[in-house]
Parts: C-alpha cells; structure tokens; sequence
C-alpha cells in the first residue's frame, strides 16, 4: 500500500514590516550566518567532507546573548501550546504573543509552526573563534546563542517542575533559515532546553523561518571571513573556508 505523505504542520505567515534589524539570518539550508545588530556572530554550515557532515562556528567577541528579549520569558514558560499526541505539532501562537521578539527581525514575512522536537535532538554550543564539528544523525540540532549550560540553576529547576507536572508545556523559540533546514539557531530558551534535557522529555519549539530566505551578501561575507578567524593560518581547503568559499558562491 502507497504511504501517503504527512500533511504539513499548521503554520502561521506573519510580517513584520518595520523590524529593527537586530536579529537576521542569511543563507539556506546548505548553511547559513545569523546576524545580531548587523554584525556576524554565529554560522552553520555543511562542512562539506560527505556524511552529511556539520559546523557551527562562533564569532571572536563574547557570547552575543540577546537580552532584549528577556521580557518574553513569562509568556514563553507557559504559552497553552497542545502537542497532537500523534504527531507532536501543535497550532501556532498568536503571533502578537511574540512581538516583542518579531520587531527585533529583519523586515519581511516569516512563517511560524510549533510542534515538539524529535528526539534525538543535538545543542551545539560553538565558543569564540572555535569550529564545533557533528554528523547530522539526528532530526534536528539547536545552535546556543547564549551561555551554555545556562548559570541560573534555580530557572532550571523550576521549568523542570513545570514538566515534570504536565498540562502546558514551555516553549523555546529559533530562528532557521530556511523550511527545510534540520539547524536552527536558539533565539529564546536556553533554561527551559536545559530543564527539558534533564527531564529527558522533548522541548516544545516555535520555529521562524523567513518565507522566502535571504540570499549570502558579499559585504557580510566579507566580515564574517575576519570574524571567525582566530588568527591562526589555516591550510587551504579546510572544513571553514571550503564553506567560505560555498557561501561566496552562493553571494549577491
């Protein structure tokens, strides 16, 4: 008997048409460069040695954590999400719940879905002006935009207790570059990730993505090339600069 494909998550188009610009992702799901004011700060790509080989790298200043969007904590640890005990997606928030975070995007349409994680489900935690190296088995894997693991034990604890005792579940946002892309970068959640991972219970994830991904740009490139550099002369055709050379291919 033919298997009929699975039906698309439930999903939520949003614009955002006077975003500020602080948070963007540029690329594909062949790798994409996040973006925070403008500045290269964290990359991930396919590091092109077969195997569906991954990097992530992170730029030289310290971690870029994004404290703006603190405030949408409360809402975050709780926001009525209900998982299909089939399939694990659940219907989209009211994308007014997350404005707070949506101004800080790059102006343009996104689309939202929520659903939990599969499991097995890879953190990537890449430190400043170091390349971290994975074999994608998994589903899905979460770039750290901040500190990992996360310092308030106490916030740990508490989602934890959350989970632990059912009914809503917290939710984590990220930020991918494309629908198809198995890494996301973690723009909000590194305590409920952390309290989900300790419960050994798949997070629940409220995925952006922009409808239609923003190609490389030359000028950040450029950026980025000195920005994940630590100094050190590397040998040519190395897992960072064959995907350089990819993501400059790829620029407009």
């Amino acid at each position: 008997m033919t298997r009929r494909p699975a039906p698309p998550p439930p999903s939520v188009c949003l614009d955002v048409p006077d975003g500020h610009g602080v948070i963007e992702v540029i690329g594909d799901d062949g790798g994409s460069l996040l973006l925070l004011g403008g500045d290269p700060a964290v990359l991930e790509a396919n590091d092109g040695c077969g195997s569906v080989g991954w990097l992530a790298a992170r730029a030289g200043t310290g971690g870029p954590g994004l404290a703006e969007v603190k405030y949408l904590t409360e809402w975050l640890s709780a926001p009525g999400l209900v998982p299909d005990p089939r399939t694990g997606r659940a219907e989209p928030p009211d994308p007014e719940c997350l404005r707070p975070l949506l101004s800080l995007l790059a102006p343009g349409r996104y689309v939202m879905t929520a659903a939990l994680a599969p499991h097995p489900l890879r953190v990537v935690h890449p430190r400043a002006r170091q390349v971290q190296s994975w074999y994608s088995d998994e589903e899905l894997a979460l770039v750290t935009t901040d500190t990992w693991p996360p310092r308030d034990h106490r916030a740990v604890r508490g989602y934890g207790d959350r989970i632990r005792a059912g009914g809503t579940l917290p939710a984590l946002v990220a930020l991918f570059p494309t629908a198809g892309s198995c890494v996301g970068y973690l723009l909000d959640g590194h305590h409920k990730l952390a309290a989900y991972e300790r419960a050994g219970t798949p997070p629940m994830v409220i995925r952006l993505t922009p409808q239609e991904p923003r190609p490389f740009r030359r000028h950040d490139l450029d950026r980025a090339r000195a920005a994940f550099s630590d100094g050190a002369a590397r040998r040519p055709g190395d897992a960072l600069s064959r995907v350089f050379a990819y993501m400059r291919e790829e620029s407009v």
